[in-house]
Parts: C-alpha cells; structure tokens; sequence
C-alpha cells in the first residue's frame, strides 16, 4: 500500500516522547486506521510533522484492519508494524435523531476549539460545525452532550443540533448550526441570565457557564458546550449557578 494514500487527520502526542503516540488516519480516502507508534521510533519533532512522518512510516499490510502498533526492536532498527487487527471501537448512544452522516461526506475545515471544528457538505446550504471524538476513549465525552441537546430540542437554548457524525457505522460525534456570535461580556449579562433560567426551567444544569461558552447572536444569547449538563431538581443549585454568572462574565 503506497504511503501517498495515507492520510493523517488527527494525532494525540507526548510532546516529550514518554508514551504511544496515536494517529487517526485515512487510507486510499475510504479506510480509517488508529495507529499507535511506541515510544523512542521518530523524533517528535517528525511525530507533530505529517509531511515527514508519513514518508518514514513502514509500508501499511493489506488486510481487514483497522487498528495497528508500529514498533521497533534491538535487532532491527527500521520500525514495522507489530500488531494489526480489527477492534470493534465505542459508539455514541443512546440515540434520539433520526438523521446521520458520514464523516467522509464533508469537509472538515478550520478548528475552532478541541475537537470541534467548520464543515461544510453539498446536503447542507450554510456552513456548520462538527463535534466528535478523534479516538475511541473520547466518545464518552459526547455521550452527555448528544442527550443534552434532546432535552433542550426546540427551545432556543443552544444550537440546533442537526444530526449524528459517523465512520464505519459507528456513531463518533454530532453536527450542529454555526452561530455567528461574539462571547458574551458583562454587558450581556441580562441576556445570560434569561437563557440559563430557560434551560433551569427544563430541570438542566449547564455545569460550566464561563463566557466563552455564550455566543451572543442576533436571536438572543445561546448556549454551547453541553458536556456536562445534567438534569436536575436542585434549586439551589441552579440559583447558584446564576448567581456566578457575573463574576463569570
């Protein structure tokens, strides 16, 4: 398998080079792969460099696969895979949207925070934003996120949530609107306050009200970043969680 048809699309990296680095990574543009490379093979300067790394990469085996170990022995320097199999990775659920879409039908454009970033596809007329877990033990930082957006469904909370992202069938994250907005300041403290007690109004606690998790729009504040978003009949807690809005903001 030629390396020109390998794609990096994310890497997690030790900047110190102690542990396994990992790659997600897509070959001959239809089949991902999550490659772990041990530790002491590449520089890290060539590990955070896919230009580079790519082309000192071992030849990828054929096969049925999608996980794999690059390693290196003593007796022989030139690293080679170690490992690969087929690994049954995690899934968002449970589910509440009836609409889904492949990864590989859309362009993943600029980042926007961790693991958030634009999109764009031909099945959507506006630019949108796509939220997903890079590696498998990422998924369960979504799985709060996606049900929390069902409990606000329809209420002018937060973004409209759009559907689930997929890879291979498995749900990896979601796609929500892009909503132009600034972060909120002081000054939009009253309309702050109003969309959080809407969202308390439903029994949910945001759980990480800061400004930049406020975009403040031409239909009101919003709320993003529901990860840890609960639902809840404490109202105590809830009138605490407006009452630091302030010194938040």
């Amino acid at each position: 398998m030629h390396l020109t048809k390998v794609e990096i699309l994310n890497q997690d990296i030790d900047p110190e080079g102690n542990t396994p680095s990992h790659y997600r990574m897509l070959v001959n543009k239809k089949h991902f792969k999550y490659i772990t490379i041990d530790p002491g093979i590449y520089e890290v300067d060539d590990l955070c460099f896919p230009p580079i790394l790519l082309e000192k990469l071992p030849p990828f085996p054929e096969g049925d696969w999608n996980c794999g170990r690059i390693s290196q022995t003593a007796g022989s320097p030139t690293p080679f895979f170690a490992e690969t199999f087929k690994e049954n990775l995690s899934s968002i659920n449970p589910l509440w949207h009836s609409k889904s879409y492949q990864y590989l039908s859309f362009g993943i454009g600029e980042r926007l925070r961790s693991n958030v970033y634009m999109a764009s596809s031909p099945q959507f007329e506006k630019p949108i934003v796509a939220k997903f877990a890079r590696f498998h033990w990422e998924i369960g930082y979504y799985i709060a996120e996606t049900q929390a957006y069902s409990w606000i469904e329809g209420h002018n909370i937060g973004p409209e949530f759009l559907g689930y992202l997929t890879e291979d069938g498995r749900v990896i994250g979601f796609l929500i609107e892009y909503v132009e907005g600034h972060h909120a300041t002081i000054s939009d403290l009253p309309a702050c306050e109003a969309v959080v007690r809407r969202l308390h109004g439903l029994g949910v606690l945001h759980g990480d009200l800061n400004r930049h998790n406020f975009l403040i729009s031409e239909r009101g504040a919003i709320l993003i970043d529901f990860e840890t978003a609960k639902q809840s009949g404490n109202t105590e807690v809830m009138e605490r969680e407006v009452e630091g809005l302030k010194g938040q903001l």
